[in-house]
């Protein structure tokens, strides 16, 4: 799970949700449209920021390295394994990009969020907003770019 920074007054489930928020983006990033992501070393640029109320805003960065394995179908390596907690539409939009909408009910939190994404061999760039609500009736609204560049045919130690 990707955790965020928190700044002094966040709330730690503030914090955890936001954490759920990002990580369900990368977990839908290889469903892109264009073509498909070639399998090696990836580096991934997550860029943002996460409004918890008007006066408090977190600055989402993270960069993380992903590998697709030779043979393996990108979406296997970032989609985590089926569950029951998301549902899912998408859209192809006039430019051409696909545009997704997800819809999570998380433990304690329901998640939506919508983006766009394209993919290219060697390339990746994604732009999403997410809302989430605990059960309590916080809410929280982040946006954000993620980007992504193959860095090479061999993954190394990152599996």
């Amino acid at each position: 799970m990707i955790w965020l920074r928190a700044t002094k007054g966040l709330k730690m489930h503030k914090t955890k949700l936001a954490g759920l928020a990002l990580l369900a983006v990368l977990s839908v990033a290889a469903h892109a449209a264009g073509k498909p992501m070639q399998p090696g070393l990836w580096n991934m640029n997550i860029q943002g920021e996460t409004h918890v109320d008007p006066s408090l805003t977190v600055p989402v960065q993270r960069e993380m390295k992903i590998c697709v394995k030779p043979g393996q179908k990108p979406e296997t390596v970032v989609v985590p394994a089926k569950g029951k907690q998301c549902t899912s539409s998408r859209s192809t939009l006039a430019d051409g990009q696909t545009q997704w909408t997800f819809h999570c009910d998380m433990p304690g939190a329901k998640v939506t969020q919508t983006g766009t994404f394209a993919t290219g061999p060697a390339t990746f760039d994604s732009h999403w907003t997410i809302t989430s609500v605990t059960d309590a009736g916080a809410s929280t609204s982040t946006t954000m770019r993620v980007t992504g560049k193959r860095l090479g045919s061999d993954c190394g130690a990152v599996k």
